[in-house]
C-alpha cells in the first residue's frame, strides 16, 4: 500500500504512515496509525523507526484488507444469488441477539426487488471497506436515482475519492461520511461539481477542524443540515474566508454533539453569522454557564435560532436559563436534561415549571409540548416561590428574576408572604394524588384478543391493593410525562416498556388512557385528586 492509504485489519481501520524495511528484520513492514488509539500495542516504534503515537507496525499478510470499489461493495450487499423457490430459508431475528430463528418465505422476491439497483433511492454501505470509485460513467449507469448515501466507516482516504463517487449521482441530497479520515485537496475547484445538490451531510467523528469544515461549506452551496459531532472541537475559530460565501446562508441545522465546547459567548459570536440557522445541537459538551446579554449588547443576539439542545452539559445556575431569552429571543424548543441544574430529586421537582416560567416563548421542553394551562400553572407557581423568598426590594427581585415584572403584569402581583403566614403557596398545594394498581396481566375483557375495546366493564379487572403505588403530580402534566414517571418509579426502561393505563370511572368501569392522547393534560383527561388507575 501507499503512504496515506487506508487499510483494515481484524475490523480495525487505520492509515498507512510508513511502508518499508526496518533495521535488523527481514521483509516489509507497514506502519499504521489506527483510528482507535487503543489498538496499537506500543507507540508505533520499532528499532528506532516510529509511525504515530496511536500506531503499530504490522506485516502485509493476507489478513490485511486494502478495500474494494464502490460498485463491488454495492453489488455484494444488494445483489444476492437467488436460492430457488423450493429452498427453505431460516432467518435470525436481529433484535433477539441470535436467539430466535424463524422460517422465511418469498425472500427471492425481496432479492429481485433490491437487485434493481437503478430503482434504489437510499443506499447504506457503511463499513463496507470501500476505498475507491469506479470507471467513469459506470456508477451513473448502475444507480442513477440515489438520493441518500451512507459511506460511513470505510477506507476512503480523500475528498477526491468521495467526489469521484458522488459526481455520478446527480440527484444526491443526503451524504453520510461518519468515522472516515479524509484529506482535503489543495484546491477546491476540482470538487465544485461533485456536491451541488447536497443539502444534508454527516461528518461525525471525522476529526475535522472548524477551519476545514468552513472550507467544505464552500463546495456545498445548498447545505442545510450539518453534523460534526464527536470531533474533539474546542472552538469555532474564525476561518479567514468566513462570511465570503453566500451559500453559508442556507445552513439551518448544526449538530455539535459530544465535542468539547465550553464558551457560550464564543459559540454565539461565530454562529450568528449564519442568518438562517434555526437548530443548534450542543448536547454533551462542557458548557457551564450562559451570561446575561446586556442591553448595549443586543446586536449580539441570535434571532434565527429556535431549537436548542443543551442536554448533558454542566449548567448549574438558574441565571443561565434567565440569560437564554436575552441571547435567543425566539427560542421555542429547549432540551436541558442531564445538567446539574435539573438533576437530583430536589431539583427535578421544580426544574420543569421554573424553566417554562423563565423562558417566555418555549412551546417544547425536553421533547414534551408545553400547553397553555401548564405555562399558566408554571408561571403562577414561579411567582409564588419568588414571594416566599422574603422581603426584597423591587430592584432586587427584578435583578434576580428578570421576568418578575412581566409576570406580575400578566397574572397580577402575588400577596406578600407576611400576609399569608399560615398558607404559603407551595408546590404541594398544586399537586393531586393518583393511585396506581399494578398488573402484568390484561384485564379479563381483553384476554380473548379484543384489543379494540377501550372500556372495561365493572368487575372486568381486579385491583390488587398489595401492588398499589401513589404519586403526586401537577394537573397540567401531560400523559406522556406521567408514563415516564411511572416507569422511573418502577425502574423500567422507558424506551422498551409498553405501558397501558386504565382510569377507574365513577361507575366502577375502566377507560383506557390511549397513547394518542399523550400530549393532553391530566385534568383534561378527567384525572383528579384520588383518581385510581391500573
Amino acid at each position: 500500500p501507499q503512504v496515506g492509504a487506508r487499510i483494515c485489519l481484524n475490523s480495525h481501520i487505520g492509515t498507512v504512515r510508513f511502508v518499508g524495511p526496518v533495521d535488523s528484520t527481514n521483509g516489509i513492514w507497514i506502519g499504521v496509525e489506527w483510528d482507535d488509539p487503543s489498538r496499537g500495542k506500543h507507540d508505533g516504534s520499532k528499532d528506532g523507526k516510529q509511525s504515530k503515537i496511536s500506531g503499530s507496525f504490522i506485516r502485509p499478510t493476507a489478513g490485511v484488507q486494502y478495500g474494494v470499489s464502490f460498485l463491488e461493495a454495492l453489488t455484494s450487499k444488494y445483489i444476492e444469488a437467488l436460492h430457488g423457490s423450493e429452498t427453505q430459508e431460516k432467518v435470525l431475528l436481529g433484535s433477539s441477539a441470535g436467539a430466535i430463528e424463524v422460517e422465511a418465505v418469498s425472500l427471492d422476491k425481496i432479492r429481485r426487488k433490491f437487485a434493481r439497483l437503478d430503482h434504489l433511492r437510499e443506499i447504506s454501505l457503511d463499513n463496507a471497506n470501500i476505498v475507491r470509485g469506479d470507471s467513469n460513467g459506470s456508477i451513473s449507469q448502475t444507480c442513477p436515482n440515489i438520493r441518500g448515501l451512507d459511506l460511513s466507516q470505510n477506507l476512503l482516504s480523500s475528498w477526491e475519492v468521495v467526489a469521484q463517487i458522488t459526481r455520478e449521482m446527480p440527484l444526491l441530497e443526503r451524504l453520510a461520511l461518519n468515522r472516515n479520515r479524509l484529506q482535503l485537496p489543495s484546491c477546491s475547484e476540482s470538487l465544485l461539481d461533485a456536491f451541488q445538490k447536497i443539502s444534508e451531510i454527516q461528518l461525525n467523528n471525522t476529526l475535522l477542524t472548524w477551519a476545514e469544515i468552513c472550507w467544505l461549506m464552500a463546495i456545498l452551496p445548498r447545505l442545510q443540515v450539518l453534523e460534526v459531532g464527536y470531533n474533539q472541537l474546542t472552538s469555532l475559530a474564525l476561518h479567514h474566508s468566513l462570511g465570503q460565501f453566500p451559500q453559508l446562508s442556507s445552513l439551518q441545522s448544526l449538530n455539535l454533539d459530544s465535542n468539547l465546547f465550553s464558551d457560550w459567548v464564543h459559540i454565539c459570536t461565530v454562529l450568528k453569522e449564519y442568518p438562517n440557522l434555526q437548530r443548534l445541537i450542543l448536547t454533551a459538551n462542557n458548557i457551564e454557564s450562559i451570561p446575561l446579554l446586556l442591553n448595549q449588547q443586543r446586536n449580539d443576539t441570535f434571532p434565527s435560532l429556535r431549537y436548542l439542545f443543551l442536554s448533558d452539559n454542566q449548567i448549574s445556575s438558574w441565571n443561565s436559563i434567565d440569560a437564554l431569552s436575552t441571547w435567543l429571543p425566539n427560542l421555542q424548543s429547549l432540551s436541558l436534561s442531564g445538567n446539574p441544574l435539573v438533576h437530583g430529586i430536589d431539583n427535578e421537582k421544580h426544574a420543569r415549571p421554573f424553566t417554562i416560567a423563565r423562558v417566555p416563548n418555549l412551546v417544547m421542553l425536553d421533547g414534551t409540548s408545553i400547553t397553555f394551562r401548564e405555562r399558566t400553572d408554571s408561571e403562577l407557581f414561579y411567582l409564588s416561590q419568588i414571594i416566599q423568598q422574603g422581603v426584597q426590594t423591587e430592584a432586587q427581585r427584578q435583578e434576580e428574576h428578570p421576568r418578575w415584572a412581566v409576570l406580575c403584569e400578566l397574572h397580577g402581583r402575588p400577596n406578600e408572604i407576611q400576609n399569608l403566614p399560615t398558607a404559603p403557596d407551595k408546590l404541594s398545594n398544586h399537586l393531586m394524588g393518583l393511585y396506581f394498581f399494578l398488573t402484568d396481566k390484561l384485564p379479563i375483557s381483553l384476554q380473548n384478543g379484543s384489543y379494540r375495546s377501550r372500556v372495561i366493564s365493572q368487575g372486568g379487572c381486579t385491583m390488587d391493593h398489595s401492588k398499589k403505588i401513589s404519586m403526586q403530580v401537577l394537573p397540567s402534566m401531560s400523559l406522556r410525562i406521567l408514563r415516564i414517571k411511572i416507569c422511573k418509579v418502577l425502574k423500567l426502561d422507558v424506551r422498551r416498556t409498553k405501558l397501558r393505563c386504565w382510569l377507574r370511572m365513577w361507575d366502577g368501569s375502566f377507560a383506557e388512557l390511549e397513547a394518542v392522547n399523550n400530549t393532553r393534560d391530566l385534568d383534561w383527561l378527567g384525572l383528579e385528586n384520588g383518581s385510581q388507575l391500573i
